[in-house]
């Protein structure tokens, strides 16, 4: 998001990038384990202060029994802000790691329908809402998330399947709580900036006690 034309919530944060994904959009949930294991023992040497997960486990679970949800956990209980994209299967059961991890703050999404009024904005029919196994509410927050431009290679599977979404040469544009996590993550490391000192409860109490309710919205979205 460092692009002046196609700015983001923290346009100088330096980032780690961790490669779980394969081309085909899929991923093993050992190897995203393996991610959470490599920033928590990295974390101080990098300076890692917020950790985004844009990705869910494919297999429904008790929150606090999952051991993607274990591994997030002990991350924000070591002083690393997690935030995790809630899903883009509309209002049901948030049964999948690591949107039900009770600690971290699940994101969905928003449509601002191209205005900068919120009284406008409403939650997309695919953004996912509910409770967990243990009745814990999520998402947290929402954040835009529908026709988000952002960088990408030219290369790379999503430019090249799909070319009507590129913007020009280096970005496109996308839809989903993948893309309003991030969101969420940016103003977390700006917080963060703020107040170094602060915890993870901290930050994740500053953002939903600072949140703007839309009336327009579902009620839990």
């Amino acid at each position: 998001g460092a692009s002046a034309k196609y700015p983001g919530a923290a346009p100088s944060a330096e980032i780690v990038s961790l490669r779980v994904v394969g081309a085909d959009g899929s991923a093993r949930t050992s190897d995203v384990i393996a991610a959470a294991d490599w920033i928590y023992h990295n974390r101080i040497r990098y300076g890692i202060g917020v950790a985004n997960f844009s990705l869910h486990s494919g297999a429904a679970n008790y929150g606090f029994r999952d051991p993607l949800n274990a591994a997030v956990r002990r991350l924000w209980l070591t002083g690393t802000v997690v935030v995790a994209a809630a899903g883009n299967e509309g209002p049901q059961r948030m049964l999948y790691a690591p949107a039900s991890e009770p600690f971290v703050i699940t994101v969905g999404a928003v449509g601002i329908n191209g205005t900068a009024d919120a009284a406008d904005d409403t939650n997309p029919s695919w953004s996912s809402y509910g409770h967990t196994a243990e009745g814990f509410a999520k998402p947290e927050l929402s954040a835009p998330g529908r026709y988000i431009a952002g960088p990408v290679p030219a290369s790379s599977t999503l430019a090249t399947s799909r070319p009507e979404r590129v913007l020009e040469p280096g970005y496109m544009w996308m839809s989903g709580t993948s893309f309003s996590a991030p969101v969420v993550s940016g103003i977390a490391s700006q917080l963060l900036a703020r107040h170094p000192r602060w915890t993870p409860d901290d930050v994740k109490g500053a953002l939903m006690l600072t949140a703007q309710p839309l009336p327009a919205a579902d009620p839990l979205s």
